[in-house]
């Protein structure tokens, strides 16, 4: 027993020691040391990456828009404040968000078809509210945190990270929270 809670203390000092590595590398980082920014690189890249892959669905826009997210950090990482209750990769993946973002702007076409647009009489009537009003049914069936957790993600936008802070819990414990609240959502729409 005593070697358990002997691994259990290593545990929490490794990772003691990971996040003091973490925000020396950050700190020498803003005083313009290259190779220590080269190390949060080595740390993130892959982990940014997937995040963007997972967001844009296509490897070399998401190879693309990696190499723009640290490119980006580099250039402000001066602008980073450590926060007690946001850790460096908040900030960093809140670069990576409105990277995404811009790209899809960017990528954006402004040009619409006549093909397009629906017909004038699509538009007559409340069957064009009527999806809107059943989801809207669906999410207030949900249990109140799915719910609050669903619409500040997918109707107010907000990221993973923001929402944790918002709700006061971990990014872990949201995405989990968002998965089973979409497969309730998925059932009440579909029974």
């Amino acid at each position: 027993m005593n070697t358990h809670m002997g691994d259990v203390q290593l545990q929490r000092e490794s990772a003691v020691d990971t996040n003091n590595v973490e925000a020396n590398l950050v700190i020498d980082a803003q005083k313009g040391d290259e190779q220590a920014f080269g190390q949060i690189y080595d740390i993130w890249a892959t982990k940014v990456y997937r995040f963007i892959y997972i967001k844009v669905k296509d490897a070399p826009t998401a190879e693309d828009i990696t190499s723009e997210v640290f490119l980006k950090a580099w250039e402000r990482i001066h602008q980073y404040r450590p926060q007690a209750n946001a850790k460096f990769s908040t900030w960093l993946y809140t670069v990576a968000r409105n990277t995404i973002i811009d790209h899809y702007r960017a990528t954006k076409t402004t040009e619409i078809s006549f093909d397009d647009l629906p017909e004038i009489a699509d538009l007559e009537g409340d069957e064009i509210y009527q999806e809107a009003t059943d989801l809207d049914k669906a999410l207030t069936q949900l249990p109140a945190e799915y719910e609050k957790v669903l619409r500040l993600r997918f109707v107010d936008g907000h990221s993973i990270s923001k929402v944790a802070q918002i709700v006061r819990k971990k990014e872990d414990n949201v995405r989990a929270i968002t998965s089973r609240a979409l497969k309730k959502l998925r059932e009440i729409l579909e029974g």
